[in-house]
């Protein structure tokens, strides 16, 4: 029986364009497979709301980390522009598959990727895919630059302290949260708190979960003031302004003296990681290069050798954004409401069988039935809302991150000889 892969992806705008949609796609990937082939098993991937001008998309990360392990024939999917939009991605792409000795299908299009030929037709579609992608990007900027300059705003979620009406911000009706806003920027402009400090005390004066990036992005927003700015844009008089320009310029010279003053040195992956060279554990330590920045790295005593925290970082980006999600899931109560959704299932199972041996009354039959099925439908929406919802890594606090490496992450190798910086990770088995 040979193992064959599938991928799927969608995202709101292409969806809306082409018509096309996860369900479409996974119909149109079943069908070729049944025509084309008689003992086979399929597993698809499905990749919600991502762009195809990445390679960060966690679905797609785990078919490449699959493809080698189960022994897979072949890789389908819906057409090419589903699987990437960017011409080095699609290059890099083909090479791997080939090297894998994985033949890459696309239902929609036809291509020989044995012949010269045959690639060259390939990375020409895969040129206009990119080309594409790239226009639509310029043509949705430039609709988003003439809403500003019409005083629209043109995202989706309005901005803390503000209620977006036909397109349009006003004061949020929500007065606490017109308070938070002054409130952070009345505290920076008259002291010199720390970013934590005011974490904290939002929590606990007006209940309002936020972390220090929110802030540091809230600060920075001229938007507040009154004036939009958006790529090179500048609209005064947009809206109301929550804050006038003095509290604004204050607040962002004090939080500027503050980043610089509070220096933080993490080490993300303590006592994780190992010198494969020599299997031993390497210590952490820092240094500061230019403009007094601070540099975490690790080092092995035995070799010597050297590897900086961020150069892990980069080189793990897209498994270390897989446990991100993981922790969310974690801590969702995913897992849970799966089993709940499990067991109405068995409940209803068991329910047929007793209709079907002592004859229920058909009325009190349907009454229990659709009960366990709205309570289905109910968890299977919640479910949905967790699977579609991220942790972006990069943008967590360095605690958060550091407590979902050490909760997930066993060991971390690094390969110095002939190796190029090779890194592995070892998980936690549950």
């Amino acid at each position: 029986m040979q193992k064959i892969f599938g991928y799927v992806r969608e995202s709101t705008m292409q969806q809306a364009m082409h018509g096309y949609n996860i369900e479409e796609q996974k119909r149109v990937i079943e069908d070729y497979c049944r025509y084309h082939f008689k003992d086979y098993e399929l597993e698809i991937f499905v990749e919600r709301g991502k762009s195809a001008t990445s390679m960060n998309r966690p679905e797609l990360q785990n078919l490449l980390d699959k493809v080698k392990k189960a022994k897979a024939s072949k890789v389908i999917f819906h057409s090419l522009d589903r699987l990437t939009r960017d011409i080095a991605d699609l290059y890099w792409l083909i090479n791997y598959f080939d090297k894998n000795q994985i033949e890459l299908v696309s239902v929609m299009e036809s291509f020989d990727l044995t012949s010269a030929i045959g690639r060259s037709h390939v990375y020409n579609s895969g040129v206009y895919a990119q080309l594409e992608s790239e226009r639509t990007s310029e043509r949705t900027i430039r609709a988003m630059k003439q809403a500003v300059i019409e005083k629209k705003y043109p995202f989706s979620h309005s901005p803390l302290g503000y209620d977006k009406i036909d397109k349009m911000l006003y004061p949020s009706k929500d007065e606490n949260q017109i308070k938070i806003v002054k409130y952070i920027f009345n505290t920076f402009a008259e002291n010199r708190h720390n970013y934590r400090e005011v974490v904290n005390e939002v929590k606990k004066r007006f209940d309002y979960k936020m972390d220090d990036q929110a802030i540091v992005k809230l600060l920075r927003r001229r938007l507040y003031t009154g004036t939009m700015e958006y790529r090179g844009v500048v609209v005064e008089n947009y809206c109301e302004p929550l804050i006038d320009q003095k509290t604004f310029d204050d607040a962002n010279e004090n939080s500027k003296i503050i980043k610089k003053r509070y220096r933080r040195t993490m080490y993300l992956f303590q006592n994780l990681v190992v010198c494969a060279d020599c299997d031993s554990r390497m210590s952490h330590t820092c240094g500061t290069g230019r403009h007094k920045k601070v540099y975490e790295y690790y080092r092995c005593k035995v070799c010597g050798h050297r590897a900086s925290q961020d150069m892990i970082l980069e080189k793990k980006a897209f498994q270390l954004q897989g446990l991100a999600n993981e922790y969310y899931r974690d801590n969702s109560g995913y897992k849970e409401k799966r089993k709940q959704i499990a067991l109405m299932r068995k409940n209803q199972k068991k329910l047929v069988e007793k209709q079907k041996g002592q004859g229920i009354d058909v009325e009190t039959f349907y009454e229990l039935f659709l009960n366990y099925e709205n309570e289905i439908n109910a968890l299977s929406k919640e479910l949905d809302n967790i699977e579609r919802k991220e942790l972006y890594f990069d943008s967590l606090e360095k605690t958060l991150q550091k407590e979902i490496i050490h909760k997930y992450v066993k060991l971390i190798r690094v390969h110095f000889k002939n190796q190029g910086y090779k890194i592995t990770v070892e998980l936690i088995r549950k």
